[in-house]
């Protein structure tokens, strides 16, 4: 029986056959009375098997039978709807799994009568691209809010740990433990700030070669006191282990999160083992990484004899704010800041992991030659008596560095305003062997003053001690003169290292 309704019925079929949309047509009584190879391949259904069924087969079971139905709504009313305007609508397959498709209509005038012709998108890629792009834009949204936070939070701890270390010092034959614990407290603080602002990208890096052994064994030092005691570490470090191109404070948070991940894994207890080593990659590998520079490369292994994951959970890992805790008790952030870090070092992260048998990441990292480390500094004698010229615009902030710097045997000449601290220099650019000085300022920033005060003295040491990246505004801080950039919040020793690394560079 020929239930087509066109003429030139094979000319018809052959143009649709090549549309990439699927193609309907639908009498006024509701019954399928042409469909496409694209129809087949979207539906699962064959077209003769369609031809004259009615068009609620193609529909979900509760769109079949709600006043919505398309028999009595959508196509009934075909003539007053523009193509596109069946958005948001579900097809069924002939399986029975249900996708999302949008629909256009178009009434055609036949010799067997009004028929409705229908385009049928499959949109589920689209839905897919569009909620990725809404995840990208709230992701977005929460790295501008907290860099926008950084800096004032950053300032509170700062000023918690200068204050906690004034503290030990006025009272250094009578250690408080208390004492000690704020600053325990106040790290963890630190630690918290960088993990959210290197997950929101705001924090750009100046990569210089390290050690990576070393930075390993200081991150552990660090974090020692924060596992439990039942947490056995056990270390591994190869000293022929290559140099690789980072920044340490980058270096610690992979370690430490990934150190911290596994003592959840074992929350009774067991070893933790941390390895570095020089890897030499093989066919098979290099041909799995291509990417991969080589064949010398630097691996990180942390391992863990925890419970390990199955594959659902593995799969996931690394996705921001997916985490197995109870909520309250984790963020998700820690294996997606890790995972970032690995890949803009052009490096790789591999996952080892079963239920019952631990865990194992495993790091791979293009190697570096060596930093030469025979640069010479200037004279400690120079350096211990230097002149600092300090620029804080938070006055409390700025007394208590001041205090800071002081009893670290510096000289220091203070002021809470960058044109008061220009306008001093302009009268005795002699007096002063560095500048150290906040970034962001009213009425002229720290990269502002150190390029007025570099016209007047070219090559003085400048700090820049701040809570922002290493690029401001887009401009690199070391191409403007900058020797050297420290994070708040700080320590003393940091600030003294920092002090001495600038003015060895002079």
């Amino acid at each position: 029986m020929d239930h087509s309704p066109f003429e030139h019925d094979d000319l018809f079929e052959l143009a649709t056959d090549m549309s990439p949309a699927g193609i309907l047509a639908v009498a006024a009584d509701g019954t399928i009375v042409l469909a496409n190879r694209e129809i087949e391949r979207l539906f699962g259904w064959r077209r003769e098997d369609l031809i004259g069924r009615p068009i609620e087969v193609l529909l979900p079971m509760s769109a079949r039978h709600s006043h919505v139905a398309l028999r009595d709504g959508f196509f009934a009313s075909a003539r007053a709807r523009h193509m596109g305007a069946g958005r948001d609508l579900r097809g069924v397959r002939k399986d029975g799994t249900e996708f999302p498709v949008e629909i256009g209509l178009n009434p055609v005038n036949t010799p067997k009568g009004l028929v409705t012709l229908a385009s049928v998108l499959d949109v589920t890629a689209r839905q897919e691209l569009e909620r990725a792009s809404r995840q990208s834009q709230k992701l977005e949204a929460l790295g501008t809010l907290a860099g926008g936070i950084a800096h004032d939070f950053n300032n509170i701890l700062m000023a918690i740990v200068g204050h906690t270390e004034l503290a030990q010092r006025a009272h250094a034959d009578t250690p408080s433990q208390d004492l000690a614990q704020v600053l325990v407290a106040a790290d963890r603080g630190r630690m918290l700030v960088q993990r959210i602002l290197a997950f929101s990208r705001t924090r750009e890096v100046k990569r210089t070669p390290v050690d990576l052994s070393r930075a390993v064994r200081e991150a552990t030092d660090l974090l020692r006191s924060s596992l439990p005691s039942t947490l056995e570490l056990k270390l591994t470090l190869a000293e022929d282990t290559p140099h690789v191109l980072s920044d340490e404070i980058e270096l610690h948070q992979v370690v430490m999160n990934l150190a911290t991940n596994a003592a959840h894994a074992m929350p009774n207890g067991g070893a933790l083992h941390i390895e570095t080593s020089a890897f030499m990659a093989d066919d098979a590998w290099r041909a799995k990484h291509a990417r991969m520079p080589g064949p010398m490369l630097a691996r990180l292994i942390v391992r863990d004899h925890g419970a390990g994951m199955p594959p659902e959970v593995a799969e996931r890992v690394f996705e921001p704010f997916f985490t197995t805790k109870p909520a309250g008790q984790g963020t998700g952030l820690g294996l997606s800041v890790v995972h970032g870090i690995v890949v803009e070092h052009g490096g790789v992260i591999e996952l080892d992991t079963q239920p019952g048998q631990g865990t194992t990441f495993t790091i791979t990292l293009p190697a570096v030659p060596r930093a030469d480390a025979s640069a010479p500094l200037s004279s400690p004698e120079r350096i211990a008596k230097a002149r600092i010229l300090f620029v804080e615009d938070e006055v409390t902030l700025g007394k208590m560095e001041k205090r800071q710097l002081e009893s670290l045997g510096y000289h220091v000449t203070l002021h809470v305003g960058s044109l008061e601290a220009l306008e001093d220099f302009r009268s005795r650019p002699q007096d002063f062997d560095l500048l150290m000085t906040d970034n962001t300022m009213p009425r002229m920033t720290g990269l502002e003053l150190t390029q007025e005060v570099l016209k007047i003295r070219p090559g003085l040491p400048v700090l820049m001690v701040s809570g922002l990246a290493e690029r401001a505004d887009g401009l690199d801080v070391h191409a403007l003169g900058v020797s050297v950039l420290l994070r708040k919040p700080h320590t003393s020793r940091e600030l003294d290292v920092a002090i001495r690394t600038a003015m060895g560079r002079d």
